[in-house]
C-alpha cells in the first residue's frame, strides 16, 4: 500500500472516529426552577411532596453546595454565558425593556450547536430584550419572555399575553407547568435521534402570582390556605418533571443523559416557600438567596445517591456540561466558570478556586469561607462549615483570615463595574438591618 492509499486511510478513520464520537456524545436536560428554596423539596423537608426529585436525588448526585444569584435573571445570564453577569451591568430581575445579555456572547445552546446539538428552550427567558433566545443559539423557543405569567392565563404583570412559539404569540388554555411539560416530552419523543440534544426547561412554579390545580390544592387543604397552595404548586411541578424523565426512560436514552435540576435562586417566605435552615431569603446573598436545591445524574458516570459537597457556582455549568460532554469551550471571550466535571463525576470534593456571586452586595466562597461585601464597603465571614446559618460573623474574630479573603476579593472583582445604584425590591436587606431567623 503507497503512501497516499495511507494517508487517505487515515483520513478516512480519523473522520469515522470522530462521528463516533459526536454520535455518543451525552443528551443534556437542563430543569431550572424559579424561586424554589432548600426547604423546598422533599428530600430536604418531609413537608413537602416531591416523589420525582427525590427519585432523581437517589439515582444521581446532589450538589450541597449549589450556589445562584439572589434574584433570577442574573442567574440565567450566568448559567447561559458562564460569566458574572454584572460584568453587563445586569444585576437585577430585568423588566420588559431591559435590553440585558448583550449580543454576540458565546452561550451553552450556542457552543453546543455548533458542535452538532439539537438546542431547544421551554419556559422563562427573562434574560432582556437585547436578543431573543434563537439568537442565543436555541433552534426553538417555546414560553415566555418576562418575569412571570399567570399559571392559567399566560399574561405577565402587565395584563398582556407572554406566551410563544418561536417568536409569535399563541393562545393556548392549560396550566403552565404541565403545557411546557408537555412540549419537553414532545421534544424529546419528536427529536432527531441521529444527533444528540441540549433542552433546557425553565418552569415558573413557584414563582408567584401562585396557582395549582384544585385538586393538589385540596389534597394539602390541612396545612392551611397558604401553605397548602404553595405545596400544591411545587407537587405539580415534580408531577412534570417526572413526566419529562418518564419520558427519557420511554426513549430508552436515561443511560446516555446528563440530567441537571436546580433552582434560581432561594424562595420567598411570604408566598410560603422556605429556606430553613439557612439566613434570609430571595434578593440577599445569605445563603437563603443564593444557595439553592441541585441534582445531577448521569447513570453510569455519577453516583447513585451521593452527596458532593464541592462549592459550584451557576456559572460553572457552561465549562461543566462542555467538559462532560467532550464540547470544545470557546476561547475568545474569558468564561468565569470553572468545570467542576472531575469533582462530579469522582464524587470528591477537591481544591478550587474561590468564586463570586456579584450582585449589589458580593459574596465570595472559598471552601469552608464566605466573605460577605455590602454594596457601603462593610464586610462579614462566615464559616459555612461550623455556621451555615451565619449566626456569627468572624470578621473580627478571624482577622488574618479576613485580610487574606480580602485580597482575594479585591483581585476578584477588580475588572468588575462599579455599582453606583440599588433598585430596591421587596427583599433587599440592608448591612445593619439586623439578622433573622434562619428560614425567613
Amino acid at each position: 500500500m503507497n503512501r497516499a492509499v495511507l494517508i487517505v486511510v487515515a483520513v478516512l478513520l480519523l473522520a469515522c472516529h470522530s462521528r463516533a464520537a459526536e454520535a455518543v456524545r451525552p443528551n443534556i436536560l437542563l430543569v431550572v426552577v424559579d424561586d424554589l428554596g432548600w426547604a423546598g423539596v422533599g428530600y430536604h423537608a418531609k413537608a413537602m411532596t416531591t416523589p420525582n426529585l427525590d427519585k432523581l436525588a437517589k439515582d444521581g448526585t446532589e450538589l450541597s453546595r449549589f450556589y445562584v444569584y439572589p434574584v433570577c435573571s442574573p442567574t440565567r445570564v450566568a448559567l447561559l454565558t458562564g460569566q458574572m453577569p454584572r460584568r453587563f451591568h445586569i444585576l437585577s430581575a430585568l423588566n420588559g425593556m431591559d435590553p440585558g445579555m448583550p449580543k454576540g456572547l458565546p452561550t451553552i445552546p450556542s457552543v453546543f450547536k455548533a458542535a452538532g446539538y439539537q438546542t431547544t428552550l421551554i419556559g422563562k427567558w427573562h434574560a432582556g430584550k437585547a436578543t431573543t433566545p434563537q439568537q442565543n443559539g436555541f433552534d426553538h423557543f417555546y414560553g415566555f419572555n418576562n418575569a412571570e405569567v399567570d399559571y392559567y392565563k399566560h399574561t405577565g404583570r402587565n395584563g398582556r399575553i407572554d406566551w410563544q412559539r418561536d417568536g409569535k404569540t399563541v393562545t393556548e388554555e392549560g396550566y403552565s407547568t404541565d403545557l411546557l411539560a408537555d412540549e419537553a416530552v414532545k421534544k424529546i419523543q419528536s427529536r432527531d435521534k441521529s444527533a444528540p440534544f441540549y433542552f433546557q426547561v425553565c418552569l415558573n412554579a413557584p414563582h408567584d402570582p401562585l396557582s395549582a390545580p384544585p385538586e393538589l390544592i385540596a389534597k394539602h387543604k390541612a396545612k392551611g390556605e397558604r401553605l397548602a397552595l404553595y405545596t400544591a404548586v411545587v407537587e405539580a411541578m415534580d408531577m412534570g418533571i417526572g413526566r419529562m424523565l418518564d419520558a427519557l426512560d420511554a426513549e430508552k436514552i436515561r443511560e446516555n443523559t446528563i440530567v441537571v435540576f436546580f433552582s434560581d435562586n432561594g424562595a420567598s417566605p411570604r408566598d410560603g416557600g422556605s429556606n430553613a435552615p439557612f439566613r434570609f431569603g430571595k434578593g440577599t446573598v445569605y445563603e437563603g438567596g443564593i444557595h439553592t436545591p441541585a441534582l445531577i445524574r448521569w447513570p453510569g458516570k455519577i453516583a447513585a445517591g451521593g452527596v458532593l459537597s464541592q462549592p459550584i457556582s451557576v456559572q460553572d455549568l457552561f465549562p461543566t456540561l462542555a467538559a462532560a460532554a467532550g464540547v470544545p469551550m470557546p476561547k475568545a471571550v474569558k468564561i468565569d466558570g470553572r468545570s467542576q466535571w472531575d469533582a462530579i463525576a469522582e464524587g470528591q470534593r477537591s481544591d478550587r478556586e474561590p468564586f463570586l456571586v456579584a450582585s449589589f452586595d458580593i459574596a465570595m466562597i472559598d471552601g469552608d469561607w464566605k466573605l460577605i461585601e455590602f454594596q457601603d464597603g462593610k464586610r462579614t465571614l462566615f464559616d459555612m462549615k461550623a455556621d451555615i446559618a451565619e449566626r456569627t460573623d468572624q470578621f473580627s474574630k478571624q482577622p488574618e483570615i479576613a485580610t487574606k479573603l480580602g485580597a482575594k476579593l479585591d483581585a476578584l472583582k477588580k475588572d468588575l463595574p462599579p455599582v453606583t445604584a440599588e433598585r430596591d425590591g421587596p427583599f433587599r436587606l440592608r448591612p445593619g438591618s439586623g439578622g433573622g431567623p434562619p428560614g425567613t
